[in-house]
């Protein structure tokens, strides 16, 4: 499928990356592409942006890297090896902005590396589900089984890659459909004795006693739990669910023990 243009976005790779090497950020080799492609005679956009619907909602906007002759999305990355996270993501990339064909291609390394993907139209979601609720070795994971298998279909669903925001609101879809009575919290303050110290912005799910936040970050380490614990003392809660979706298999913490 489009071999001929394939052929010759993989060739202006190799030519960035002889010319340049890999000691630069991203944005200097999607320069650089940019104009190597263009260069070929290649219409090239830079930062397009497509909507991105989970079922039948808009829940926000992204942007790919390239995007060649309407055809071909370019995903690029700097790092030492390519991971299955990077393939999953230009995948839901595929899906999201519905374009045939994606081409990821990492700088990073020794050489240049770079996988060709379709977007396959009779895979109806980017990630294959993996989850079973009876494999999880958890004590209270009944009460809160609902929220897993909803934080899984959004994953499965939208597949990795996308800001905190969209998988955010898809999470507001989500328990507004299932009529769960939840509150949305969007500012925690500051204060010291009687006195208001600051303020900031937050973005959070109250249900009954717990915190749920949603987010997409690198990993779940203990500096990012550890924060989301003094949360949910500041709520005055006793529980907090705390997903990521920056993965290819729910990624969860449970936290009970706050006090």
């Amino acid at each position: 499928m489009h071999k001929p243009l394939t052929y010759a976005i993989n060739g202006c790779l190799f030519k960035v990356h002889n010319a340049l090497g890999n000691i630069w950020n991203e944005d200097v080799y999607e320069k650089a592409l940019e104009s190597e492609l263009t260069s070929q005679g290649l219409t090239v956009q830079q930062q397009k942006e497509f909507e991105v619907f989970y079922f039948d909602k808009r829940v926000g906007r992204y942007r790919t890297d390239l995007l060649v002759e309407d055809t071909v999305i370019v995903e690029l990355k700097v790092v030492p090896r390519l991971l299955p996270l990077h393939h999953a993501q230009l995948i839901s990339y595929l899906k999201g902005f519905g374009k045939p064909l994606g081409i990821l291609a990492n700088f990073g390394a020794t050489s240049v590396e770079h996988a060709t993907y379709p977007n396959k139209t009779d895979q109806k979601t980017p990630l294959t589900d993996h989850f079973n609720f009876e494999e999880i070795r958890m004590k209270g994971k009944e009460d809160i089984k609902d929220l897993l298998l909803m934080a899984n279909r959004i994953l499965v669903t939208l597949g990795a890659g996308y800001f905190h925001q969209i998988y955010r609101r898809a999470f507001y879809w989500e328990l507004k459909q299932s009529g769960v009575t939840f509150e949305t919290a969007k500012t925690v303050v500051a204060k010291y004795g009687n006195e208001t110290m600051g303020e900031k912005a937050v973005n959070f799910f109250i249900i009954g006693d717990l915190l749920l936040s949603a987010v997409a970050v690198k990993e779940l380490s203990n500096l990012t739990v550890s924060r989301f614990r003094s949360y949910i003392r500041h709520f005055d809660l006793k529980r907090g669910l705390i997903f990521n979706f920056n993965a290819i298999r729910l990624d969860f913490r449970y936290v009970t023990d706050v006090g």
